[in-house]
């Protein structure tokens, strides 16, 4: 049986400074740096994953190499528009626990269209829809 990982608690992480895992919070963005230590903000939003759609993206593991790449440009598009995409790759390419990594960004991409189908608070599953078809 694989040793489990220490996890530090969200408070004592914030205090001390260390870095928190995904999976401790829930999140809307991802900080990486690239190999010079400069930081860049990955997030998605409605607009951009609808350009991402409306230019054909859609997440396939049938074509992964096209996917990853076309998956980090988008999520670069919100905070930094201008680093190309040589650049992105090259990013890419010094990060570490990418299977990880890749997981947090499809679930980035697809919070926007969460957001679009969440039902409003106060619904009761049981009662009437707010429309009606005639």
């Amino acid at each position: 049986m694989p040793a489990r990982k220490k996890t530090v608690p969200i408070e004592s992480a914030r205090k001390e400074g260390k870095p928190m895992a995904a999976t401790e919070k829930d999140f809307t963005k991802v900080v990486i740096r690239d190999d010079e230590g400069v930081k860049y903000t990955l997030e998605f939003n409605a607009r951009v994953v609808k350009r991402m759609q409306r230019n054909g993206f859609k997440i396939d593991s049938d074509f992964p190499n096209v996917m990853i790449e076309e998956l980090l440009t988008g999520a670069f598009q919100m905070h930094h528009k201008g680093v190309l995409p040589e650049k992105i790759m090259k990013i890419w390419a010094s990060q570490s626990k990418k299977d990880e990594l890749l997981g947090i960004l499809i679930k980035l991409y697809m919070r926007p269209l969460e957001d679009l189908m969440a039902e409003p608070e106060a619904e009761d599953e049981g009662a009437d829809p707010t429309w009606e078809t005639v």
